[in-house]
């Protein structure tokens, strides 16, 4: 399997173009299918498959920003923009990682690419707000996302819904402006 290009250069990761040939190839389906990945995720009630990775990809790449986590140690997650509204310049942002590739960095490794991200959303694609739902019980990321501008803007009862769970989730948003001020 060829080197994915970067596309967003980091510190301690690199945001690269996924491919045909890495959503077949690579571990990424296998990320939807682990239950320590996916604990918070509505994703892994039926079983990924390379063939089901390469669908998604090809479908999804025109309308959402799809970009693999690099990492010194390899490939370790996916993060994405959807829901890009050029009109209202507002999107979603989510991340799935693999922490165990690098289990010293991986937290740092997941707020860069979530800066990273940031940033271009704000200052490439001209976006205002960025936003993202969460479980309830990801306090501990909530608070690091802080540091880059994402505040709480509701709890939501009985949002997530997962088997047997039913939980609470979080929206969290980061608006331009406070972007800007952190920048500064």
């Amino acid at each position: 399997m060829k080197e994915l290009d970067v596309f967003i250069k980091g510190e301690v990761m690199n945001l690269c173009i996924p491919t045909d040939e890495f959503s077949k190839e690579s571990k990424w389906y296998s990320w939807f299918n682990n239950t320590r990945i996916v604990r918070f995720l509505e994703q892994g009630i039926y079983p990924n498959t390379p063939e089901d990775q390469v669908e998604f990809y090809r479908s999804e790449k025109l309308t959402r920003l799809i970009l693999i986590i690099a990492a010194q140690k390899g490939y370790m997650g996916v993060i994405s923009l959807s829901n890009i509204n050029m009109s209202k310049k507002s999107c979603c942002i989510s991340i799935v990682m693999d922490s165990s590739v690098d289990k010293k960095l991986s937290s740092y490794i997941a707020l860069e690419a979530m800066a990273k991200i940031t940033e271009h959303a704000f200052n490439i694609m001209g976006m205002n707000r960025i936003e993202a739902g969460q479980h309830v019980k990801l306090k501990g990321w909530q608070q690091r996302m802080e540091l880059i501008g994402y505040k709480i803007e509701g709890l939501h009862d009985n949002k997530f819904v997962k088997g047997r769970e039913i939980s609470n989730s979080v929206t969290v948003a980061c608006l331009y402006n406070d972007f800007q001020s952190i920048i500064n």
